[in-house]
């Protein structure tokens, strides 16, 4: 994971760009997990308490955002003063993104709104299943394996 996310705060906030590293990290999760193509990898993500690619350098991008223009470099006097362009810069996207998904918490730090809306928008099986249920992250599978190994494959089953 730290691998696929170096220099995240460049390609970050794009989540064609982030797929196919998220794609590559399901393969090598997937392998780990001893689960098919099928699999819900959401799921076995937060099972396994790994962040999506595109989460960690989203938030990557947002936090150089607001700490680079503090640096005694040349991003600093870009972010300070971005140029016009008819494309979207990484200075303007950035701004964009942040101000339409991220908001500011009581404690003064940002929440990103995007995990919310990920999680209305998720029309799988096991996610509905869950919902319903109200098991949310309570029901650790991965745990309930390590305990029960005699139970492993009716687990997996679920």
């Amino acid at each position: 994971m730290p691998i696929g996310c170096y220099g995240g705060e460049t390609f970050g906030m794009s989540e064609a760009r982030c797929k196919p590293i998220q794609s590559e990290i399901d393969k090598a999760i997937q392998m780990v997990a001893n689960v098919g193509k099928s699999a819900a990898m959401e799921r076995i993500r937060d099972e396994l308490g790994i962040s999506s690619v595109f989460m960690r350098t989203s938030t990557a991008r947002e936090r150089a955002y607001h700490k680079w223009p503090t640096s005694k470099t040349w991003i600093a006097d870009l972010i300070k003063a971005p140029m016009k362009a008819r494309m979207a810069t990484w200075v303007t996207g950035s701004a964009r993104w942040i101000k339409k998904f991220c908001s500011q918490g009581s404690n003064g730090q940002t929440i990103i709104t995007i995990v919310d809306r990920e999680r209305q928008n998720n029309r799988s099986v096991i996610h509905r299943w869950t919902v319903d249920r109200k098991i949310g992250k309570k029901g650790n599978w991965v745990d309930l394996q390590a305990m029960y190994p005699d139970l492993k494959l009716g687990l997996q089953k679920i």
